[in-house]
């Protein structure tokens, strides 16, 4: 029986179709595909990786596409990257051409987040071709084995945001009052006695409170010869320490007759008063007489200078120079303090007697968890405060009980949603959790330098977080300059940095070192023993009979 034309031509196209399928599938191997690095690794808690596939001539059939897909698999399952769909000059759909003759290259980019199985896992490539209405699986290609995995080494070391109580274990208390002189006079006039200020003082003094110091500062204004103001201003000081001396002893001021609570000061004439008043007058060309006075270093020529602008001079003589003769006294006392004893014992009995800073404070006196959390959640239950749920937060973190703690900051918030000591925890737990663009973004309201040093660690700005730890020997020290291709060691008596150690010897070489390293950190942590034997840094050790005698 004949056969038609058309089909004829049909089932030539169809054979020869499949046939360039087969030829592909067959001399798959032959495409070269350079994965780089050649380990692929995690860093800012993602795998990536980068394919430069070379394909060779007359291999893709030109009306042809093939669909290549990398797939992560490990024990616990697989893994795909992002496929990408190459085609033949004559097909389309794909993303890029590859001719028949001359072959032709292309690069594909793509991450995945990291998870601590792919530590043992291997890079499979997989390709569908497919022509017309013919599809054809390919055999997959092994082109990578394993993931590095020692960036996601990151110590939890963030610095934790406790609210501070603010309180005050020493407060000093000042009261002050001023006697005014009449011009070149040093006697104390009995109208300055009975002034307000002076009642004030006097009922300061009488409290009983535990004398911190007196002092006495005397001033005069700057008319006349310099040598008769400090004079002037030396007696005013005399005058006024020997009238307060007799007005603490009727007030019965502790101390009151310990020379050594006293300080006596004359300070002669008073041109930043001088300058001070001027500014804020209403005297015409005061401007004028601000520069004369910031501009001319002798005092007479300055006198002289101001006296010479008669125009504004009586104004100055009425409104400014009465107030700069002067004696100022300060009498400073220490605010009466319950003991700590005191405090704890309230916080535990009675801690509305209380207040927030006492109540803040008291937890800082104990050692006890429980008794520290009773305590901030009076402080947010009592005075309707952030800071006692926050630091209840703190708490929760320092014991890892994240979901805890988020349970706390989220009720802090409910008081004050902008508190900085929030922001920072909620970062801190975005960081621990692995959500490092909700660390970013809540660091950048509030942080501290070691926390923004370590949320560069973990989003891979080694250069920049190793350059924070540049003096430091810890282990995440170690771990951002060994990222950051230095290669450097821990000095923290545990086994993550022994074993960090381990890493850092084996990647120089050290075998010995590598040896005792990776020993005193399984001696610490047995679980590290399993870390060795899948841990890609030890690769060149696989053969070493003392490293396998270590994991086994």
């Amino acid at each position: 029986m004949k056969i038609s034309k058309i089909l004829f031509i049909s089932i030539v196209i169809s054979f020869l179709t499949s046939c360039g399928l087969s030829n592909m599938a067959s001399k798959f191997e032959t495409v070269n595909m350079t994965v780089t690095p050649p380990t692929l690794q995690a860093h800012a808690g993602n795998v990536q990786v980068n394919i430069d596939a070379s394909f060779p001539e007359k291999y893709f059939a030109k009306n042809s596409t093939v669909e290549l897909t990398p797939v992560l698999v490990s024990e616990s399952g697989e893994t795909k990257f992002k496929s990408i769909v190459i085609q033949g000059e004559e097909a389309s759909g794909g993303e890029a051409t590859i001719f028949y003759s001359t072959g032709g290259r292309f690069s594909y980019k793509d991450e995945i987040p990291y998870s601590t199985d792919m530590m043992q896992s291997k890079l499979e490539l997989r390709a569908v071709g497919k022509s017309k209405d013919k599809e054809l699986i390919f055999n997959s290609r092994s082109i990578a084995n394993g993931v590095l995995a020692t960036s996601t080494r990151v110590q939890n070391t963030e610095d934790l945001s406790f609210a501070k109580s603010n309180y005050e274990k020493e407060t000093i208390l000042e009261e002050s009052a001023i006697i005014y002189f009449l011009v070149n006079q040093s006697n104390i006039r009995t109208t300055e006695k009975s002034d307000d200020d002076i009642k004030r003082l006097e009922e300061f003094a009488g409290l009983g409170n535990k004398t911190h110091s007196i002092e006495v500062k005397s001033f005069a204004s700057p008319e006349g010869s310099v040598n008769l103001n400090d004079d002037v201003s030396d007696k005013r000081a005399a005058s006024t320490l020997r009238y307060l001396k007799r007005m603490l002893k009727k007030a019965k001021l502790d101390g009151v007759d310990n020379d050594d609570l006293y300080t006596e000061i004359s300070e002669g004439e008073d041109w930043e008063g001088f300058n001070k008043l001027m500014r804020n007058s209403d005297i015409k060309d005061r401007r004028r007489i601000t520069k004369i006075v910031n501009s001319v270093e002798d005092l007479e020529k300055r006198e002289q200078a101001i006296r010479d602008m008669a125009e504004i001079y009586d104004a100055i003589e009425k409104d400014v120079l009465p107030q700069l003769r002067k004696a100022k006294i300060t009498i400073r006392s220490y605010e009466p303090k319950r003991t700590e004893v005191e405090i704890l014992d309230l916080a535990q009995n009675n801690a509305s007697e209380l207040d927030i800073k006492e109540l803040l404070y008291s937890a800082s006196l104990t050692d006890n968890i429980d008794l520290k959390i009773s305590i901030y959640n009076n402080v947010s239950q009592l005075h309707n405060n952030w800071k006692g749920y926050n630091n209840i937060a703190c708490l929760m973190l320092e014991k890892n009980e994240i979901n805890q703690a988020k349970q706390y900051l989220l009720k802090a918030e409910k008081l004050n949603s902008s508190a900085s000591n929030i922001q920072n925890n909620k970062a801190v737990i975005a960081a621990w959790e692995g959500d490092l663009q909700l660390a970013k973004k809540l660091s950048n309201k509030a942080t501290t330098p070691k926390n923004r040093a370590l949320l560069d660690l973990r989003t891979a700005n080694y250069k920049k977080a190793s350059r924070f730890f540049k003096n430091k020997k810890t282990h995440n020290a170690a771990l951002a300059k060994m990222l950051n291709g230095q290669n450097s060691t821990c000095e923290e008596n545990t086994a993550a940095c022994n074993y960090l150690n381990a890493i850092s010897y084996a990647r120089s070489g050290n075998e010995n070192m590598m040896l005792k390293s990776l020993t005193n950190a399984i001696s610490k942590n047995a679980n590290y023993k399993n870390e060795a034997m899948k841990d890609l840094e030890f690769i060149n050790f696989n053969t070493s009979e003392n490293f396998l005698e270590i994991i086994k």
